[in-house]
């Protein structure tokens, strides 16, 4: 039997700032240890314990939540006005279960609602493939600190 995710997307409301928080650490512990050190995981999934920049991080950009029946986040994803694939998190229990792709197919329409030529995205190993599947092809792959620690992540781009 296949479990569907039952999900809509909507328009991020300032009340779900901490349930996106918990979603992205909670989805880098969870589904980081494949592809990250523990140094990685620790440093990249304490982002959130700086209020105020992971807030900023969520409203700079135009951010969607996805949302079950009863309007609990399970995953988030935003967009900044020029381009750029600011975010892309789905709650552990709701990966591979298509609530990735509707939000990734939610920003590549605000994009062209906005005129956007270009989109690009930061892509972490896990999402790289995702990425890959809606037509964004790794530019390079850069190496980056944060926190202290080295991470790889994919530069990715496509034209609209």
């Amino acid at each position: 039997m296949v479990c569907v995710a039952h999900y809509r997307i909507r328009e991020y409301q300032h009340a779900d700032l901490p349930s996106l928080a918990a979603i992205y650490t909670n989805s880098i512990r969870h589904l980081g240890a494949e592809y990250y050190s523990g140094d990685q995981i620790a440093a990249w999934s304490s982002f959130p314990e700086d209020a105020a920049g992971f807030e900023r991080w969520i409203t700079e950009a135009t951010t969607f939540v996805a949302v079950n029946s009863h309007d609990e986040c399970i995953g988030f994803g935003g967009i900044e006005d020029h381009g750029r694939i600011a975010a892309l998190f789905v709650a552990p229990l709701f990966v591979r279960k298509g609530v990735g792709s509707g939000l990734l197919m939610r920003l590549m329409e605000e994009s062209r609602t906005k005129k956007i030529a270009v989109v690009t995205a930061d892509a972490s190993e896990f999402s790289r493939p995702l990425f890959e599947k809606f037509g964004l092809s790794v530019e390079e792959i850069e190496h980056i600190e944060f926190k202290g620690v080295e991470f790889s992540r994919y530069a990715m781009r496509t034209s609209i």
